[in-house]
C-alpha cells in the first residue's frame, strides 16, 4: 500500500487486534474495536476510513449485520472486508449482496495486504 491507510477493524479476539496493529503499523492508522456496536459508533464518529475489516462473529452486532447497516446508511463507497472461517453458499451470497469481500481465517497476512492494495488501487 503506497499511501497511508485509515482502517477500521472490528474483531472480538484480542490476538487479532495485536496482529492487525502489527500488520498495519504507522504510517497506517488502524482503529481497532472489539465488537460491532463499537465499530458502528466509530464509523458514525469519523466516517472517513479507507476500508473496514470486520470479523463475522462478534458479540452485540455481528459483522454481517454491521455491514448491512453500514450499506443501508452509507451505500457501497467504502470497501468492507469480512474476515471469517465461513465459506458456505448462504454466507457467500450475503457477502455478494452486501458488496463485501470475504477473506478467510486464519488470515494470510501477506495475501490480505496484497488484496487491499489491489482493492484500493
Amino acid at each position: 500500500m503506497c499511501d497511508a491507510l485509515k482502517i477500521l477493524a472490528a474483531d472480538d479476539d484480542p490476538t487479532m487486534g495485536v496482529l492487525l496493529q502489527a500488520v498495519f503499523a504507522p504510517p497506517h492508522q488502524l482503529h481497532w474495536v472489539a465488537d460491532g456496536l463499537a465499530a458502528l459508533a466509530a464509523w458514525e464518529a469519523s466516517p472517513d476510513f479507507d476500508v473496514l475489516l470486520l470479523d463475522v462473529e462478534m458479540p452485540g452486532l455481528d459483522g454481517l449485520s454491521l455491514a448491512a447497516e453500514l450499506r443501508r446508511r452509507h451505500g457501497t463507497a467504502v470497501p468492507i472486508v469480512l474476515l471469517t472461517g465461513r465459506e458456505d453458499d448462504d454466507f457467500l451470497a450475503r457477502c455478494h449482496a452486501l458488496s463485501a469481500i470475504h477473506f478467510a481465517k486464519p488470515v494470510n497476512w501477506g495475501e490480505l495486504v496484497a488484496r487491499l492494495r489491489a482493492l484500493l488501487a
